[in-house]
Protein backbone atom coordinates (compact mmCIF):
# COMPACT_ATOMS: atom_id res chain seq x y z
CA UNK A 1 0.00 0.00 0.00
CA UNK A 2 1.19 3.53 -0.75
CA UNK A 3 -0.02 6.89 0.52
CA UNK A 4 0.60 10.20 -1.24
CA UNK A 5 2.31 13.03 0.65
CA UNK A 6 -0.87 15.12 0.37
CA UNK A 7 -3.16 12.40 1.76
CA UNK A 8 -0.73 11.60 4.59
CA UNK A 9 -0.54 15.26 5.54
CA UNK A 10 -4.33 15.47 5.46
CA UNK A 11 -4.51 12.44 7.75
CA UNK A 12 -2.04 14.02 10.21
CA UNK A 13 -4.11 17.19 10.31
CA UNK A 14 -7.44 15.35 10.55
CA UNK A 15 -6.27 13.44 13.64
CA UNK A 16 -4.53 16.53 15.05
CA UNK A 17 -1.23 14.67 15.35
CA UNK A 18 1.03 17.30 16.86
CA UNK A 19 3.85 15.10 18.17
CA UNK A 20 3.51 11.51 17.00
CA UNK A 21 5.37 8.33 16.19
CA UNK A 22 5.98 6.36 13.03
CA UNK A 23 3.94 3.60 14.71
CA UNK A 24 0.95 5.97 14.86
CA UNK A 25 1.14 6.39 11.08
CA UNK A 26 1.47 2.63 10.58
CA UNK A 27 -1.70 2.13 12.63
CA UNK A 28 -3.69 4.79 10.77
CA UNK A 29 -2.59 3.88 7.25
CA UNK A 30 -1.61 0.17 7.31
CA UNK A 31 1.71 1.16 5.75
CA UNK A 32 4.73 -0.92 6.62
CA UNK A 33 7.14 0.73 9.10
CA UNK A 34 9.67 1.30 6.30
CA UNK A 35 7.06 2.87 4.00
CA UNK A 36 5.73 5.08 6.81
CA UNK A 37 9.23 6.35 7.58
CA UNK A 38 9.88 7.07 3.89
CA UNK A 39 6.58 8.95 3.55
CA UNK A 40 7.31 11.02 6.65
CA UNK A 41 10.84 11.72 5.46
CA UNK A 42 9.38 13.12 2.23
CA UNK A 43 7.13 15.43 4.24
CA UNK A 44 10.11 16.46 6.35
CA UNK A 45 11.95 17.37 3.15
CA UNK A 46 9.11 19.80 2.41
CA UNK A 47 9.38 21.18 5.97
CA UNK A 48 5.83 20.04 6.76
CA UNK A 49 6.87 17.69 9.56
CA UNK A 50 10.08 17.46 11.57
CA UNK A 51 11.92 14.47 12.99
CA UNK A 52 12.81 14.99 16.64
CA UNK A 53 14.28 11.54 17.30
CA UNK A 54 14.19 8.15 15.65
CA UNK A 55 10.56 7.23 15.10
CA UNK A 56 9.17 10.47 16.59
CA UNK A 57 7.89 13.36 14.50
CA UNK A 58 6.23 16.73 14.92
CA UNK A 59 3.73 18.41 12.62
CA UNK A 60 4.98 21.85 11.67
CA UNK A 61 1.46 22.88 10.66
CA UNK A 62 0.01 22.44 14.17
CA UNK A 63 -1.34 25.62 15.68
CA UNK A 64 0.52 27.09 18.68
CA UNK A 65 2.88 24.11 18.91
CA UNK A 66 4.84 24.21 22.18
CA UNK A 67 8.24 22.44 22.37
CA UNK A 68 7.24 21.20 25.83
CA UNK A 69 4.82 18.80 24.10
CA UNK A 70 7.78 16.75 22.87
CA UNK A 71 9.17 15.99 26.34
CA UNK A 72 7.14 12.80 27.05
CA UNK A 73 8.11 11.40 23.65
CA UNK A 74 11.83 12.05 23.86
CA UNK A 75 12.50 9.66 26.74
CA UNK A 76 9.58 7.24 26.28
CA UNK A 77 8.88 4.68 27.61
CA UNK A 78 10.36 6.32 30.73
CA UNK A 79 8.23 9.05 32.32
CA UNK A 80 9.41 12.62 31.83
CA UNK A 81 8.11 16.11 32.59
CA UNK A 82 9.15 19.74 32.16
CA UNK A 83 10.97 21.01 35.25
CA UNK A 84 14.07 22.90 36.44
CA UNK A 85 14.76 26.28 34.81
CA UNK A 86 12.05 25.87 32.15
CA UNK A 87 9.21 25.29 34.61
CA UNK A 88 10.47 28.02 36.95
CA UNK A 89 10.61 30.49 34.07
CA UNK A 90 7.15 29.38 32.89
CA UNK A 91 5.72 30.26 36.31
CA UNK A 92 7.71 33.50 36.58
CA UNK A 93 9.69 32.26 39.59
CA UNK A 94 12.98 33.15 37.88
CA UNK A 95 13.56 36.07 35.55
CA UNK A 96 15.80 34.37 33.01
CA UNK A 97 14.09 32.46 30.19
CA UNK A 98 16.27 29.53 29.10
CA UNK A 99 16.80 28.92 25.39
CA UNK A 100 16.90 25.18 26.13
CA UNK A 101 13.93 23.12 27.34
CA UNK A 102 14.83 21.51 30.67
CA UNK A 103 13.07 18.38 31.86
CA UNK A 104 13.58 15.40 34.17
CA UNK A 105 13.05 11.70 33.66
CA UNK A 106 13.88 8.34 35.18
CA UNK A 107 15.85 7.66 31.99
CA UNK A 108 19.59 8.36 31.73
CA UNK A 109 20.33 12.05 31.05
CA UNK A 110 20.42 13.12 27.43
CA UNK A 111 20.45 16.22 25.23
CA UNK A 112 18.58 16.58 21.96
CA UNK A 113 18.81 19.10 19.14
CA UNK A 114 15.56 18.90 17.22
CA UNK A 115 13.46 20.66 14.61
CA UNK A 116 11.56 22.44 17.39
CA UNK A 117 14.37 23.26 19.80
CA UNK A 118 17.07 21.94 22.08
CA UNK A 119 16.27 19.77 25.08
CA UNK A 120 18.29 18.91 28.17
CA UNK A 121 16.72 16.03 30.09
CA UNK A 122 18.19 15.13 33.47
CA UNK A 123 17.88 11.96 35.52
CA UNK A 124 15.86 11.71 38.71
CA UNK A 125 15.38 8.46 40.64
CA UNK A 126 11.95 6.92 40.25
CA UNK A 127 11.00 7.77 43.84
CA UNK A 128 11.19 11.49 42.95
CA UNK A 129 8.98 11.40 39.87
CA UNK A 130 5.92 13.16 41.26
CA UNK A 131 4.66 16.71 41.80
CA UNK A 132 3.68 17.43 38.21
CA UNK A 133 0.47 17.70 36.22
CA UNK A 134 -0.73 18.05 32.64
CA UNK A 135 -0.97 21.72 31.68
CA UNK A 136 -3.19 22.78 28.80
CA UNK A 137 -2.37 25.95 26.91
CA UNK A 138 -4.37 26.54 23.76
CA UNK A 139 -4.18 23.32 21.75
CA UNK A 140 -1.02 22.21 23.55
CA UNK A 141 -0.82 19.91 26.57
CA UNK A 142 2.28 18.74 28.38
CA UNK A 143 3.45 17.49 31.80
CA UNK A 144 5.07 20.17 33.94
CA UNK A 145 6.19 20.25 37.56
CA UNK A 146 4.55 22.40 40.22
CA UNK A 147 6.69 25.49 40.93
CA UNK A 148 7.86 24.08 44.26
CA UNK A 149 8.71 20.68 42.78
CA UNK A 150 10.61 22.25 39.87
CA UNK A 151 12.55 24.35 42.36
CA UNK A 152 13.45 21.33 44.49
CA UNK A 153 14.29 19.19 41.46
CA UNK A 154 16.80 21.84 40.44
CA UNK A 155 18.36 22.27 43.87
CA UNK A 156 18.56 18.49 44.37
CA UNK A 157 20.30 17.95 41.03
CA UNK A 158 22.58 20.97 41.46
CA UNK A 159 23.79 19.59 44.81
CA UNK A 160 24.69 16.16 43.42
CA UNK A 161 28.38 15.55 42.60
CA UNK A 162 29.60 16.61 39.13
CA UNK A 163 26.28 18.23 38.30
CA UNK A 164 26.22 20.58 35.29
CA UNK A 165 23.35 22.50 36.90
CA UNK A 166 23.43 25.42 39.32
CA UNK A 167 20.93 26.18 42.10
CA UNK A 168 18.26 28.75 41.27
CA UNK A 169 19.34 32.34 41.77
CA UNK A 170 17.22 35.37 42.58
CA UNK A 171 18.68 38.79 43.15
CA UNK A 172 16.10 39.85 45.72
CA UNK A 173 16.06 36.45 47.48
CA UNK A 174 12.27 36.51 47.55
CA UNK A 175 10.75 33.53 45.87
CA UNK A 176 7.17 33.32 44.58
CA UNK A 177 6.76 29.91 46.17
CA UNK A 178 4.38 28.31 48.65
CA UNK A 179 6.70 27.72 51.62
CA UNK A 180 4.34 25.24 53.27
CA UNK A 181 4.25 23.12 50.13
CA UNK A 182 7.98 23.60 49.61
CA UNK A 183 8.73 22.26 53.09
CA UNK A 184 6.36 19.32 52.65
CA UNK A 185 7.84 18.43 49.28
CA UNK A 186 11.41 18.81 50.55
CA UNK A 187 10.73 16.27 53.31
CA UNK A 188 9.87 13.69 50.65
CA UNK A 189 13.30 14.05 49.04
CA UNK A 190 15.05 12.82 52.21
CA UNK A 191 18.27 14.50 51.07
CA UNK A 192 20.15 16.34 53.83
CA UNK A 193 22.16 18.68 51.54
CA UNK A 194 18.84 19.88 50.09
CA UNK A 195 17.39 20.53 53.54
CA UNK A 196 20.53 22.38 54.61
CA UNK A 197 20.51 24.54 51.48
CA UNK A 198 16.86 25.51 52.05
CA UNK A 199 17.65 26.47 55.65
CA UNK A 200 20.60 28.57 54.53
CA UNK A 201 18.33 30.35 52.05
CA UNK A 202 15.65 30.75 54.78
CA UNK A 203 13.13 28.79 52.80
CA UNK A 204 12.23 26.30 55.51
Amino acid sequence: MSVSAASLLKLIQHHDLRVFTSADIVTLTALTPVAATKALTRLAGQDLVGRIKKGVWVSKLSSDLNPYEAVPYLRAPWPAYVSLYSALADYGVVEEIPHIVYAVSTAPPKRYRTAIGEFSIHHLPERLIWGYAIKRQGQASYPIADPEKAFLDLVYLALTPRSPLEPPHKRERKWALDKVRLKRYAARFKFEPLTNWLKKERLC
